[in-house]
């Protein structure tokens, strides 16, 4: 007789080949997230390195655009300001052959690899001498010749913190005048009230609605705080002419001088004084504070690239009496 297997007799190693699956299941799952995990990490740590590496190469870059805007910048200011008074020289001549004035300021623009210079090279000596116009007139009125001179993009942002008081030099000249005695003029040195634009402006109110650089380079096209204390009238701008011989003669006989100036542009200064200017004394007052040569000069420097900040610097080369240069740089 057979006897059937039935569903329920299973033969012992299929049963225990079932049990070892069973057992074998959650084990497998640990494994596959532990797997998962470790991938995980390490997916992390290598964008984390990634995003390091290009962010150093980024500083990198930037770091040495910024070298060759230092480079750059430095090589430039020390080239144009050693050939300033030549450059100005050959533009003045140029421009005497088309009939033309030389400004006080010549742009350019030069394009080095990635960065962009962008120069101002300036006559310090053709522009108002605050230093001079201050100790000839005070505060109030320096103040409102500056407005003048500016325009009205500086009006609001002038604050003037002279750092000594002003001489009166005019009251000194008048004394001079009135004891007839030549002698008596003051000859004494007269000290910067003024040492930089912080002490004119209010840089912060000036910089509003533009860039405080570009604001600060337009309200001083024709303003300086570092000139030999003259102004070059043949490179001077009309308004600067007029603030600093008004200090000396009327208005109307100020621009008298300059008109005759303006139809006779080679005539000589004391040419040009003695025409319109009777009075001996006040003839050497103006020989004193106007000159047709001019030794100091400064240049705007911005460097610039698409990426990285951009470089800034003002430098002023100035000639004392003895005739020693000295440079003064400043950045922003």
């Amino acid at each position: 007789m057979q006897i059937k297997s039935g569903p329920k007799d299973v033969p012992v190693t299929s049963q225990a080949h079932r049990h070892w699956k069973q057992k074998r299941k959650p084990h497998s799952g640990y494994v596959l997230m532990t797997v998962i995990a470790v991938s995980i990490l390490v997916i992390t740590c290598l964008s984390l390195l990634a995003r390091q590496s290009l962010s150093l190469g980024l500083k990198a870059a930037d770091q040495e655009r910024m070298l060759q805007k230092r480079w750059g910048s430095l090589t430039l200011q020390r080239t144009l300001l050693v050939n300033a008074e030549r450059i100005f020289e050959r533009l003045e001549e140029k421009n005497r052959r088309q009939g033309n004035g030389t400004p006080p300021v010549i742009r350019s623009k030069l394009v080095l690899g990635e960065v962009a210079f962008d120069l101002l090279l300036a006559d310090e000596d053709a522009k108002l001498p605050l230093n001079t116009l201050y100790h000839y007139v005070g505060l109030k009125k320096t103040e409102d010749s500056i407005n003048r001179v500016a325009g009205s993009n500086a009006t609001l942002a002038t604050r003037l913190i002279p750092a000594v008081e002003p001489m009166q030099i005019s009251r000194e000249k008048q004394r001079a005048t009135a004891s007839d005695d030549e002698e008596n003029e003051v000859t004494e040195d007269v000290p910067d009230a003024f040492r930089s634009w912080g002490e004119v402006f209010d840089l912060a109110t000036l910089g509003k609605g533009s860039g405080n650089k570009t604001s600060l380079q337009a309200s001083t096209t024709n303003l300086t705080c570092w000139g030999s204390g003259q102004l070059n009238f043949r490179r001077a701008s009309d308004k600067a002419i007029l603030a600093l011989a008004q200090v000396v003669v009327q208005d109307g006989k100020a621009r008298r001088v300059l008109q005759r100036y303006r139809a006779s542009p080679t005539a000589s200064l004391s040419t040009l004084l003695l025409g319109e200017v009777s009075d001996q004394q006040k003839q050497r007052q103006l020989q004193t504070i106007f000159s047709e040569t001019s030794t100091n000069f400064s240049i705007w420097i911005d460097a610039h690239s698409r990426s990285g900040p951009p470089l800034t610097t003002f430098t002023v080369m100035k000639r004392d009496a003895d005739g020693v240069v000295k440079q003064q740089r400043f950045s922003l």
